[in-house]
């Protein structure tokens, strides 16, 4: 019988048209052997179609359990491939899931990245604004303390000259 197509499911019943043409051929070797007696060409037209008959029917025992391979395959590759289409469609679902969960917590997280960006901003500039209170505290300091210096360097000489 013809090979179904791949993508069609294989025909449950194989064509019956070698199966007419096999009785044609056994009613005409009847036919054929009831007017002939012995070693006629019609007996050995009559021997070689019944012999033909049963290549046929051997052929078409062959082609059958072929045939019913193949359409058993076809079922079961059928059946995984659904089963794999059904799987991947879940996946498909816990994937969009996960997916939307993401989106959200990447929402989230931006905008608390945004929040201590901003945070980082302003301890930047008070620590710009601290940091120039304090060079003009110790500038203040250092202008004091050298004045300071100056003032007992001063007192200490005072005391010497006093003191002889």
């Amino acid at each position: 019988p013809p090979r179904p197509s791949p993508r069609r499911a294989p025909d449950p019943a194989p064509p019956s048209a070698m199966k007419r043409a096999i009785l044609a051929a056994c009613g005409l070797a009847a036919a054929a052997a009831s007017a002939a007696a012995t070693g006629s060409p019609v007996e050995r037209v009559v021997k070689l179609l019944s012999d033909l008959q049963g290549k046929l029917e051997l052929d078409e025992k062959r082609e059958q359990k072929v045939y019913d391979k193949y359409a058993c395959w076809c079922e079961k590759t059928t059946a995984r491939k659904a089963a794999a289409i059904s799987d991947a469609q879940e996946d498909l679902r816990a994937f969009g899931q996960t997916i939307l969960s993401l989106k959200g917590k990447v929402a989230t997280l931006s905008a608390e990245i945004d929040q201590l960006s901003d945070g980082i901003e302003a301890n930047k500039k008070a620590q710009e604004t601290a940091t120039a209170l304090r060079q003009k505290e110790n500038a203040a300091y250092v202008a004091e303390t050298t004045e300071m210096k100056q003032a007992i360097a001063a007192l200490e000489q005072a005391v010497t000259v006093l003191v002889k």
